[in-house]
């Protein structure tokens, strides 16, 4: 007998019924209470989940409706319908949980549940079905009466009609879960039915034919020597066949090393030791491309279909054996010549002082205003008359066209990184007149004050 779940859907205003199981076909045994606890741990998490998204999108409608109109406006129908698509949405992750937490309690448990058990669990989808549709119900059943709006529809009846493709999906689900149980249950008793080899007599024992025998049994006699011979006959058959475009490549890099080192170096035998250092390291390069690649083509002969390898002239081999032999001994020379090489000592290299630096700036001014004062004070007039004072002028003039900015700023800087410029940087000092000769010295003390980065030096 078919088992039947209510589905709920539009057909001529009536529900619509698929197959819903009935328990008084059949007595069911209790379900073990471990593996019901754990599925109805799982649902529970999984309703608390999908209660609440239902509440934050519609809680988000209503807002959209308070923002856009006022709170005195009705609710429209499509909002009603948007409530309804929540909650119908709400229903079918309901049902779909409750067929999981079951699945993955069996799959934890390692258990597989019987058909009682599945008609149990079967039932209990109809019961989270129609429970979840009433609760459901009541809630925009409420939610209209608050509002006192006119309800156009019947909420249970548009929620058994969203609802009715969900619970034929969940059925779907289960129908699968069950064959894939009753699958599993006979697959082991016919594997074990073939796996009984037939009974054979002395008669119709045969002995295994040569052929039979798999290529990795007949290549077991090869020795060690055979197997590296065999690896120097290919390596040297691989380099007599392609010799020659590599030796036009190792030409052509050779080239390219001498006309560019030409351009640098005026010495031709310096050009030409480079054009042949460049050849050697192509030609060593393309012979150790050999010497890796060989092995992996006599794998892929010996793993072929025809599982053999080609016949090679034991002439290549001893071509293959100086071709190894080079590389070998281009590879130690090189080693030896550069681990031969006295390792420098890392050191860092000294600071220098820059050109534009404090101090250096400093005392370039302090400098400039010595020889300034110098050619001034040499050309001065004697005595205080009036030829006298217009020259004072005339030099505080050109002090404080050519020299004032330039102390400033440095006067400035001074004071920036702590330095005490006494009398200097007073009002009526430098800013204002040309310096005495006992302030220039002053100015070059406060230059050794100052290391070569530019940072303060206390004694």
């Amino acid at each position: 007998m078919e088992h039947q779940i209510v589905a709920f859907g539009q057909e001529g205003g009536n529900r619509r019924k698929i197959p819903e199981y009935n328990p008084a076909w059949k007595v069911i045994e209790p379900m073990d209470t471990q593996i019901k606890g754990f599925a109805d741990s799982m649902y529970e998490q999984s309703f608390v989940e999908s209660a609440v998204s239902t509440r934050a999108d519609t809680t988000n409608l209503l807002k959209e409706r308070t923002t856009k109109r006022t709170a005195k406006t009705p609710v429209k129908e499509s909002q009603i319908n948007g409530i309804v698509k929540f909650q119908v949405q709400h229903i079918e992750r309901c049902l779909a949980a409750r067929l999981e937490s079951y699945e993955r309690a069996y799959e934890e448990t390692g258990k597989v549940p019987t058909e009682e058990e599945l008609e149990e669990i079967l039932a209990e989808l109809k019961t989270v079905g129609d429970l979840q549709v009433k609760h459901s119900s009541s809630f925009i059943d409420n939610f209209l009466r608050a509002r006192r709006a006119q309800v156009q529809c019947d909420p249970e009846q548009s929620l058994m009609e969203g609802c009715a493709e969900a619970h034929d999906r969940v059925l779907r689900t289960w129908k699968n879960w069950g064959e894939k149980i009753r699958i599993k249950e006979v697959a082991p008793a016919k594997i074990k039915a073939a796996a009984k080899p037939p009974a054979q007599t002395v008669a119709e024992t045969q002995p295994i034919p040569d052929e039979a025998v798999p290529m990795e049994k007949q290549r077991s006699n090869r020795t060690l020597f055979a197997y590296y011979w065999c690896f120097f006959k290919r390596l040297g058959n691989e380099c007599n066949r392609t010799w020659r475009g590599e030796l036009a490549a190792a030409l052509l890099t050779a080239t390219g090393a001498y006309l560019l080192i030409h351009r640098v170096s005026a010495v031709a035998w310096t050009s030409f030791k480079s054009e042949g250092l460049s050849m050697v390291i192509a030609v060593w390069s393309i012979a150790s491309w050999h010497v890796l690649r060989t092995p992996w083509l006599l794998h892929k002969e010996a793993s072929s279909t025809s599982g053999g390898i080609r016949r090679v002239h034991w002439g290549h081999g001893l071509f293959g054996i100086v071709v190894l032999a080079g590389v070998l001994a281009g590879s130690g020379l090189y080693a030896r010549k550069q681990l031969a090489k006295p390792i420098a000592p890392v050191m860092a290299a000294p600071y220098v002082e820059p050109k534009n630096s404090l101090r250096k700036r400093i005392l370039g001014l302090a400098n400039d205003l010595n020889v300034f004062l110098g050619e001034r004070w040499s050309k001065r007039p004697p005595g205080h008359g009036p030829d006298t004072l217009k020259y004072d002028q005339a030099t505080l003039d050109l002090y404080m066209k050519f020299y004032k900015s330039r102390m400033v700023g440095i006067l400035q800087e001074l004071q920036d990184k702590g330095l005490d410029t006494g009398l200097l940087g007073a009002p009526g000092g430098a800013p204002s007149r040309f310096l005495l000769p006992d302030e220039i010295r002053q100015l070059r003390d406060l230059a050794y004050h100052l290391d070569e980065k530019g940072n303060v030096v206390k004694f």
